[in-house]
């Protein structure tokens, strides 16, 4: 029945579309408190009760790069600065299989309780949802005692049926979900208990298991697109921990075929968006954290290498125009290190925001997610502190996030060692600069010039016909056409 279902729906669909017709169905309730049972449509006196979406052209994606994760439980303190900021996305892993069907068909709806006020709170605040479903319940696991691991293949028809279904609760208002990740950081290698991320590495396969992720996104994309044919889906991020293609000496880069085995499955078209993710180590030293990445060195640092290899392999299996987004990422600090607790990490870390959402906009990205905008208790990477007060890294992103809202990029400026990037919208023009390291530059102000700021978005003295740039990002403001 669920098939014939899947078949009516998208001739429903298609007539619809044919006919120019943006909507003829009925909204859901305002609140889902419950779903169809798994793999099945209640039925009385020989009709079908379904759970449609609300069917209506698909919305345009965000048009702005600036994303932030909110870590489940932390919504309610920390949902008011997304608005403040006036951010784009926001991600939510706190969707786990294992909590709601623990077994097989038996699905505990009320176990997302705390999601469905989270992410009616997120919906109201303006921003995207990329919401995230992982974790293997014991019944369905490949490895015994690896809820983040594989599941068996035998199960992948029960995922996509639970799946479906939480895409049709969470379509609705007030919820309005579109977009869809499959698991977090797959390609981390399989461990016991249920981690946040992963785990579906396999050092034993030359793909490390991406093939079997793969296998099971064409079992899943189908189901969403069922449920919601204006969702989008993402694969798991990806943490692409090396660079198969310039691997260190005596390091196989095995973990970094991952994709590629997801691709090879034929998984290439079953997810509308490709999901990584990238982190830059602090460190005291004046030298871009990104760029001095040692794995990712060869191919320009950490986010942009990770974006340059995805695209060549996305170009050799013929998903060349696919998009991509970085959704999690951001600045982090080892407890071990000795700098760590330095008084210049949070002014660093708002430095580095400048440079990783001026990169990400400027290449192209869909997003760029920061980890987290909540105190996620993990290596000091969060944008506020325990109290949900802001770092200065949170001042430096709604400072940029608004000053670039409703631009669109020109051009590269990099010159020497400077690196800088143009961005414009009606009658502004605004251009980034910094350096990569200790150097410090003499810049000859545009015509039209008629401010200068900070990485806070302090004004900056404007004195004769230059300004000085070094690590420090500046910020010109010109008079545009």
């Amino acid at each position: 029945m669920l098939r014939s279902f899947h078949h009516a729906r998208a001739l429903i669909v298609l007539v619809l579309a044919l006919l120019g017709i943006s909507c003829v169905l009925p909204r859901q309730q305002p609140v889902v408190l419950a779903a169809p049972s798994a793999g099945k449509l209640s039925a009385q006196h020989g009709s079908s009760t379904v759970y449609l979406p609300w069917l209506e052209r698909s919305p345009a994606p965000p048009s702005s790069v600036f994303g932030v994760e909110i870590t489940g439980g932390s919504v309610a303190p920390t949902v008011k600065y997304v608005s403040a900021a006036n951010v784009a996305w926001t991600r939510y892993n706190n969707i786990l299989w294992s909590t709601v069907e623990p077994s097989p068909g038996a699905r505990n709806w009320a176990a997302l309780k705390l999601a469905d006020t989270e992410l009616t709170a997120l919906a109201a605040s303006g921003t995207e949802p990329i919401v995230t479903i992982r974790s293997v319940p014991a019944w369905a696991q490949q490895t015994p005692g690896s809820a983040c691991g594989p599941m068996t293949p035998a199960a992948y028809s029960a995922f996509a049926s639970f799946v479906h279904d939480v895409v049709v609760r969470y379509s609705a208002p007030p919820f309005n979900v579109r977009y869809w990740e499959m698991w977090n950081e797959p390609d981390a290698p399989t461990v016991s208990g249920d981690q946040p991320y992963g785990c579906w590495g396999d050092p034993s396969d030359a793909y490390y298991g991406g093939g079997k992720f793969g296998d099971m996104l064409k079992v899943v994309y189908p189901a969403i697109k069922a449920a919601n044919p204006w969702a989008q889906v993402l694969n798991g991020g990806l943490i692409l921990d090396c660079d198969p293609t310039n691997p260190l000496p005596g390091e196989p880069c095995v973990a970094g075929k991952f994709l590629e085995g997801m691709l090879r499955s034929g998984a290439g078209n079953a997810f509308d968006l490709l999901a990584y993710h990238a982190y830059s180590y602090w460190s005291s030293n004046r030298a871009d954290w990104d760029l001095t990445s040692l794995k990712w060195q060869a191919r320009g640092g950490s986010t942009l290498g990770r974006l340059s290899y995805m695209r060549s392999l996305l170009n050799q299996y013929g998903s060349t125009n696919k998009p991509i987004i970085m959704d999690e990422g951001g600045m982090i600090c080892y407890s071990g290190a000795p700098d760590c607790g330095d008084s210049r990490y949070y002014p660093d870390q708002a430095n580095y925001v400048v440079r990783l959402y001026s990169r990400a906009w400027s290449h192209g990205l869909a997003g760029a997610v920061w980890y987290a905008l909540n105190d996620p208790d993990w290596k000091d990477a969060g944008l506020l502190d325990r109290a949900s007060q802001p770092h200065p890294s949170y001042a430096a992103l709604k400072f940029l996030s608004g000053e670039l809202a409703g631009t669109t990029y020109v051009s590269s400026l990099d010159t020497g060692n400077t690196e800088g990037y143009a961005f414009q919208k009606s009658g502004t023009i605004y251009r980034i600069y910094w350096t990569n390291n200790t150097s410090i530059t003499q810049l000859t102000l545009p015509p039209g010039t008629r401010a200068l700021y900070d990485k806070f978005g302090q004004p900056l003295p404007i004195t004769g016909t230059t300004t000085t740039i070094s690590f420090e990002p500046t910020i010109i403001e010109v008079n545009g056409p």
